[in-house]
């Protein structure tokens, strides 16, 4: 309930050490929410902007096969486009979609190529009305979260809404 309470903000931040129930969570609430929902599962070879980028997209397209994306184009482009540029590409292309969806990215911790960072940091700068980002990871990705705090645009769950109390623990043993 609470997630789903805030799906109207850009981002939902689950972040907690392994062990914790961080995917089970997101996993969770994407089959109950009933909102269109892509999912990427992330690893250290995604760590390249053209790479991540594409993941990106397949996984949007498996949710909305109907979309033409212009990104696609520009990754099999010669050169090496900006993230900025990427990121006004892959914006366009959401664009398309008017119903609401979720995209969430689990293991986020994995990616520690700053391009991608600047890429996810474009997409949450001037956030689109149909897109709910959730980031899943154990730390916090390099993104503006404080920023994003200010202007309520973050969702956070953490290790103290994650953790069980002792009853809680019996009552799930």
């Amino acid at each position: 309930e609470y997630l789903d309470g805030n799906r109207h903000r850009a981002l939902t931040l689950i972040s907690a050490p392994a062990g914790y129930g961080k995917t089970t969570l997101a996993s969770m609430w994407l089959q109950s929410s009933g909102c269109t929902s892509a999912w990427v599962s992330l690893d250290e070879r995604d760590n390249e902007l053209f790479t991540f980028t594409a993941y990106l997209v397949a996984a949007i397209l498996g949710a909305f096969p109907k979309v033409k994306p212009r990104t696609r184009a520009l990754l099999q482009a010669p050169g090496e486009p900006s993230a900025a540029t990427v990121a006004r590409y892959l914006v366009n292309d959401l664009h398309q979609i008017t119903e609401p969806f979720i995209l969430a990215l689990d293991d986020i911790h994995l990616v520690k190529e700053q391009s991608i960072m600047d890429l996810l940091a474009e997409l949450l700068r001037h956030p689109l009305p149909s897109v709910h980002l959730v980031l899943i990871g154990r730390r916090d990705p390099s993104l503006p979260i404080a920023t994003l705090r200010a202007r309520g645009q973050v969702t956070e769950i953490r290790v103290r809404d994650l953790r069980l109390t002792p009853s809680e623990t019996a009552q799930l043993l």
